[in-house]
C-alpha cells in the first residue's frame, strides 16, 4: 500500500482586485499581495487495492470536518478525468488553521491534495497539479489568487491574474519571521460573499488595482516591507472591508494591546488580523500578546512567515 503525505502552508491576502470574468477557470484571479505562512494543511493520500474512496477532514480544532468532503471529491474527479486514475484512494486532511478566516486553507488543501495525488500515481508536472487546484479554487468561489500566491512562496506580489505557472504571473521573497494570527472563532466569512457581490467587486477591485500599481514601482525585496504594510492598511480603508464593525472591533481590539513594532492587518476575507513586526531587523517577540488576546476569547495562532 503506497502513501504520500505533502504539507502546504497557508495563505493571507492583505490586498487584491478581483478578475473573475474569463470563461476559463485559468485565466481567472486576482492581482495582489500577501504573506504564505508556515502553518497550513496536511493531506495524506494512500492508494487502496480495493473498495470505495475515503476522504476524512479534520478541523482545525481536531474535529471532523464533514462539509470539506466535497471539495475533495471534486478534485479527485477532475484528477481523475485528467491522468486516467481508476484506483481508489483514502484520502486524509488535516488543518493547521481556521476555514473561512482569511487563511486560504481550500488553496492549500487542494495544492497539496494535487501534489499528492501526483506523487502518488506518478503523473503531471507540479504546473499541471498547482493548475488543478486554481481550477477547482475557483469552482467553488473559495479564493481567487490563493494558489498563484503558494506558487509564488514567502512576500508575494501577484501581477497578472490566473492559475499557477501561466498565465498567473507572481514574484516573492523570503520572510522567515514570527507572526501572529487573530480571528473571531463565530464570524467566519466565505470569500464567495464578497468576490461574487457586484458592490464589493467594484470596490475592492478599484483599491486593488490602485495599491498593486504603486506597489510595482518598488523593487520585490526586503525593502518594500513598509510600503506593503502601509499599502495594506489603505486597502483596507478604500475598499470598505475596514467599514464592517466585527473587522473595526477586533482591529481595535489588538491595537491597543500591541507594542510599538507590532504591526496589524486585516486577513482577506475573513474577521480576522494577522500581526507582523514593523522592522523585520527587530526581535519580534507576540507570546505575551497572544496569551493576553486567547483570554479574550480570540482565536489566536503563533506562526512563521514563509
Amino acid at each position: 500500500m503506497s502513501e504520500i503525505s505533502v504539507h502546504v502552508g497557508g495563505h493571507v491576502t492583505l490586498l487584491f482586485s478581483i478578475h473573475s470574468k474569463a470563461l476559463l477557470a485559468r485565466n481567472q484571479g486576482s492581482k495582489g499581495a500577501g504573506l504564505c505562512l508556515e502553518d497550513g494543511v496536511i493531506s495524506t493520500v494512500t492508494q487502496l487495492q480495493e473498495g470505495t474512496d475515503q476522504i476524512s477532514v479534520n478541523s482545525f480544532e481536531g474535529k471532523p470536518f464533514t462539509e470539506g468532503d466535497e471539495l475533495y471529491l471534486n478534485l479527485l474527479k477532475s484528477f481523475r478525468e485528467l491522468f486516467s486514475i481508476d484506483s481508489p484512494v483514502k484520502i486524509e486532511i488535516d488543518l493547521q488553521l481556521p476555514v473561512s478566516q482569511g487563511f486560504g486553507m481550500s488553496a492549500a488543501g487542494l495544492l497539496a491534495t494535487s501534489l499528492a495525488l501526483g506523487e502518488l500515481f506518478d503523473c503531471g508536472d507540479e504546473g499541471q497539479l498547482a493548475r488543478l487546484a486554481h481550477r477547482i479554487e475557483r469552482q467553488i468561489s473559495g479564493g481567487l489568487g490563493d494558489v498563484l500566491g503558494l506558487w509564488a512562496g514567502g512576500c508575494e506580489l501577484r501581477i497578472k491574474p490566473g492559475s499557477p505557472p501561466f498565465p498567473g504571473v507572481a514574484k516573492g521573497f523570503d520572510v522567515g519571521c514570527p507572526a501572529l494570527l487573530v480571528w473571531v472563532p463565530e464570524h467566519e466569512k466565505h470569500t464567495s460573499n464578497y468576490i461574487d457581490n457586484p458592490d464589493w467587486k467594484t470596490k475592492i477591485t478599484k483599491a486593488g488595482e490602485s495599491s498593486v500599481k504603486r506597489l510595482m514601482k518598488y523593487n520585490w525585496d526586503m525593502s518594500v516591507w513598509n510600503h506593503l504594510l502601509d499599502e495594506a492598511d489603505r486597502f483596507a480603508l478604500e475598499s470598505g472591508l475596514l467599514e464592517e464593525k466585527s473587522r473595526a472591533d477586533l482591529l481595535n481590539v489588538v491595537l491597543n494591546n500591541c507594542n510599538d513594532n507590532m504591526s496589524s492587518h486585516l486577513c482577506m476575507l475573513g474577521t480576522s488580523l494577522i500581526i507582523v513586526p514593523k522592522r523585520l531587523d527587530e526581535e519580534f517577540d507576540c507570546e505575551d500578546l497572544a496569551s493576553h488576546l486567547r483570554s479574550l476569547g480570540l482565536g489566536v495562532k503563533e506562526t512563521i512567515l514563509q
